[in-house]
């Protein structure tokens, strides 16, 4: 019943283009991340480049606050587990109920931002695919949840008060692409607190949060908390304009702390109680 309601839903996007629409008719949204880390919360001599990134590129609506898109999240490193070298693409359709929503102040200015989302996914993997096949991973996955994405003082730049960020997402997944079923949530919450220190630099304090419906030690890395300081420049973001690829492009530098919020791995190398990181990020489109 959820695959009808998923084709519907993109069906319904892809056989209305022909009515008129007061915004614009497609939309994108990127996310890139390559850094260092020490840890990477999986191992203490993990030691390597990691690489992030997930797009999506879809249709609006017309005048509904209402998307349907082809969406992808991939990762490659130079450690060769199949975990850290996995893309997985599909399709996906979300609805933002609050878009209209009028905030009265900073404190509930994010609730316009929140989305509701159904996502159908099946993975490929570059490095150690004949591994992930031997453990018999899942090759699909249905997810569906809400998802956040906001900031405060960052566009348009108070330098005399403190900015912020915010992405959270709970969502409940079939399979996760695990060796077993699923069918449980996850929640992400990473906020980040800072100042601006003048020229693009700020400081801040960071938070990143994973919680799982699922525990044991096989499911301790989705039961973390890393928290610490970071720095990092964004030298474009007042000079580029708002729709410049590289307008919230990220150089930064953490340092974090790691706890395990339900068991511990029982394999001790792969307890992990600090991370450092440095590396660069940016967005488009969110």
């Amino acid at each position: 019943m959820k695959r009808i309601v998923l084709i519907l839903m993109i069906g319904s996007a892809l056989i209305l283009p022909s009515l008129a629409a007061p915004r614009p008719f497609v939309f994108s949204e990127l996310w890139n991340n390559a850094a260092y880390y020490q840890t990477n919360l999986e191992k203490k001599n993990f030691t390597a480049f990691l690489g992030r990134y997930e797009g999506k590129f879809g249709l609006n609506l017309f005048d509904l606050p209402w998307q349907a898109y082809l969406v992808y999240y991939g990762s490659v490193s130079q450690n060769a587990d199949y975990w850290n070298n996995s893309f997985f693409y599909g399709v996906g359709s979300r609805y933002k109920p609050f878009e209209s929503y009028k905030a009265g102040s900073w404190q509930d200015e994010w609730i316009k931002d929140v989305k509701v989302y159904v996502e159908s996914l099946q993975p490929t993997y570059w490095q150690g695919a004949a591994s992930a096949e031997s453990a018999g991973l899942a090759t699909t996955d249905l997810r569906y949840g809400l998802e956040v994405w906001h900031e405060w003082n960052l566009d348009n730049v108070n330098e005399n008060l403190p900015w912020g960020e915010l992405w959270t997402n709970f969502a409940w997944r079939t399979t996760n692409f695990g060796w077993e079923d699923f069918n449980s949530y996850i929640f992400y919450f990473q906020p980040k607190f800072g100042r601006h220190l003048g020229n693009g630099i700020e400081a801040y304090l960071k938070a990143d949060l994973t919680i799982s419906g699922k525990s044991g030690a096989s499911y301790s890395f989705l039961n973390t908390a890393a928290y610490g300081v970071g720095i990092r420049v964004e030298p474009w973001r007042m000079s580029g304009q708002a729709n410049d690829l590289f307008k919230k492009f990220k150089m930064y530098a953490e340092i974090l702390g790691v706890s395990y919020l339900k068991d511990q791995p029982t394999d001790p190398n792969k307890v992990v109680s600090s991370d450092v990181r440095f590396g660069i990020d940016f967005s488009y489109g969110r």
